[in-house]
This record gives C-alpha cells, sequence and structure tokens, in this order.
C-alpha cells in the first residue's frame, strides 16, 4: 500500500486495514492481503491475494495469487484473462456442475442451506474450500462451474473476481441477476451457459 501511494495522481487504496476515502477519487486499488485467513492460519493451502484497480469506477486490472500452488491469474478490461500468461476461458458444462459455496457465518444459515438444497436436488456437486478469490479463479479457468456467494459486507473485495469470470467468457451478478454494487449481499458467477439456470433455480428462496 505505500508503494501505491506514491505513485502520482489521485490513488487510494481499500483494504480490510486501512479504509481511505475514496469515493472521488480517480484510481482505487483493492487489496485482500489474505483471503482465506482462517485456512492460513491452520496451514490449509487453499488461500489466496486478491487486488484489482478502479479506474473512474470502473474495474480495469484484476490479480489473483495462489502462493501454495505459485499460480498468477490476471485480467486486464477487453485483453482477457490469463493463468501464468496462459489465456483462460470458462468452462462449457451444463450439469452435473461443480459448483463452489462461500458465505459469512452471521448470515441467514436456514435461508443459505435452502439455497444450497435447491442446487444439490439436481445433482450438482457443492463445494465450500474457503477462499472466494479461488473460487472465482477456478471458474475463470474451467475447473469449476459455478460460485454461489454471500456476503456480509461490502463487495469491494469481489471485484477482481468479477472482471477475471467476464474476461473469460462467463458471467457475474447478484442473486437476483443484477449489477454487483457495494450494497451486493449474495452472487452468482458462472459459466455463460448455466447461468440463467442457476439464476432461475434459486429464485424461489432468494
Amino acid at each position: 500500500t505505500n508503494l501505491i501511494k506514491t505513485f502520482s495522481g489521485n490513488h487510494s487504496v481499500y483494504a480490510e486495514e486501512l479504509h481511505d476515502t475514496f469515493i472521488e477519487k480517480e484510481n482505487v486499488w483493492i487489496i485482500d492481503p489474505i483471503s482465506n485467513t482462517i485456512n492460513f492460519i491452520h496451514g490449509v493451502p487453499f488461500y489466496s491475494i486478491v487486488l484489482s484497480h478502479l479506474y473512474k469506477g470502473e474495474i480495469k486490472f484484476a490479480v489473483i495469487y495462489d502462493p501454495s500452488r505459485k499460480e498468477l491469474f490476471t485480467a486486464e478490461k477487453g485483453k482477457g484473462a490469463f493463468l501464468n500468461n496462459k489465456k483462460i476461458n470458462v468452462s462449457n458444462n451444463q450439469k452435473n456442475l461443480l459448483i463452489l459455496a462461500d458465505y459469512h457465518w452471521e448470515l441467514d444459515k436456514k435461508k443459505i442451506l435452502r439455497v444450497l438444497e435447491v442446487l444439490m436436488e439436481e445433482k450438482n456437486m457443492i463445494r465450500i474450500l474457503g477462499s472466494y478469490g479461488l473460487h472465482y479463479a477456478y471458474v475463470a479457468c474451467g475447473r469449476a462451474d459455478v460460485v454461489i456467494s454471500f456476503c456480509n459486507k461490502d463487495t469491494f473485495p469481489e471485484f477482481a473476481g468479477k472482471l477475471l469470470i467476464e474476461e473469460a467468457g462467463g458471467k457475474f451478478t447478484d442473486l437476483k441477476g443484477g449489477v454487483l454494487n457495494t450494497q451486493t449481499r449474495g452472487i452468482i458467477a458462472s459459466n455463460s451457459m448455466v447461468y440463467d439456470q442457476i439464476k432461475n433455480l434459486i429464485s424461489s428462496v432468494v
């Protein structure tokens, strides 16, 4: 963050530990130094470093790095998504989906379980791996098909996943198909072929 603040121009940094006042800033850098801290503390090798850059409110660049596997996922607006400099794309799978779920313990657990139940009724496989950054990266490169995320706070850190998945050919919206914003409390991210199917499946319980 200290390096970013030396850049010329109007720059600001947003992180869990450091909230600048940046609404009017041209350049905003959003950083999550460890996604997921609990996995990291317990020695579970599934965590990531997440960074994105917004210019005048538009996501321009995103990085998700997996230190355990030395995998660097990057995306630049209009230029595609990459894993270690090799172009990646979302899957085209339409059945028996691998769905990665993410939630916060403070949220309505009955609602979350009902959403997951609806998805499992269609013979989809649900996994909760712990790092939202890697969840999005895995959908972007086709290792998984869908992410369902339930958020309890602002969604600025999720912006990196949005750019990565959209540049890889996928879709990224709130649970009802709306545009992601800082008040979004739930996210669907998926390959384009199953997006409508997932949104319609959960529409009655969200």
